[in-house]
């Protein structure tokens, strides 16, 4: 079982997603961020991202709550996207939490439309969020979880210049950032804009 405490609602969703064991980066991350610290989780595939991403997002949300997002997920691609988004909406179903989806397969101006609608939690591909908060503009002051999920492949499609521009536009708040390595290039990713993360590292 879980051993850091969570919410009622979550606890009875992860039941029913028959998940109730926690995996190796599940249960050394989950008191960490918990704790409020930055952090960079090194595992690869299978390892549980996904599923820690969507248990913290929707701990430490917990409800709707105004406008404007309160965490946006940065992931690879179109699929990644609709498979967190997905899994989320199935944890935080007792809940009102709302959660858009952005990539670049989609159209924009109903995606803009529908962030501006209203909505706790933005998924989104990096081009496409990019495309969206610096051409169009989009309320980001009331961030208070930023993750980057597979940072190798967001340095690979070359958006490391976007991604620390958004990074440091938006207000103080938590960082999390996945990869499957910590290389160099992820770890110049992170310089300018994270202080001292703890780095946990698991080899599941």
């Amino acid at each position: 079982m879980f051993k850091e405490k969570l919410n009622k609602k979550l606890v009875a969703a992860l039941k029913d997603l028959k998940i109730e064991e926690p995996k190796e980066l599940q249960s050394k991350l989950l008191p960490k961020i918990n704790s409020g610290a930055d952090i960079i989780g090194i595992g690869p595939i299978g390892c549980g991202r996904t599923t820690l991403i969507n248990i913290v997002t929707v701990q430490k949300l917990q409800n709707a709550f105004e406008d404007p997002p309160r965490a946006l997920i940065l992931v690879s691609n179109m699929e990644k996207a609709l498979a967190m988004e997905e899994q989320f909406k199935a944890m935080a179903k007792e809940t009102d939490l709302r959660v858009v989806t952005v990539f670049e397969e989609g159209k924009i101006d109903k995606q803009t439309v529908d962030i501006y609608a209203g909505t706790d939690v933005v998924i989104a591909t990096a081009k496409r969020i990019m495309d969206i908060y610096f051409k169009r503009t989009f309320n980001l002051t009331k961030i208070k979880l930023f993750i980057i999920d597979d940072a190798e492949t967001n340095i690979e499609n070359a958006w490391q210049g976007q991604i620390d521009r958004l990074a440091l536009s938006l207000p103080k708040c938590q960082h999390l950032v996945f990869c499957n390595a910590f290389t160099p290039k992820v770890e110049r990713l992170i310089q300018t804009f994270i202080v001292a993360p703890q780095v946990v590292e698991v080899r599941e």
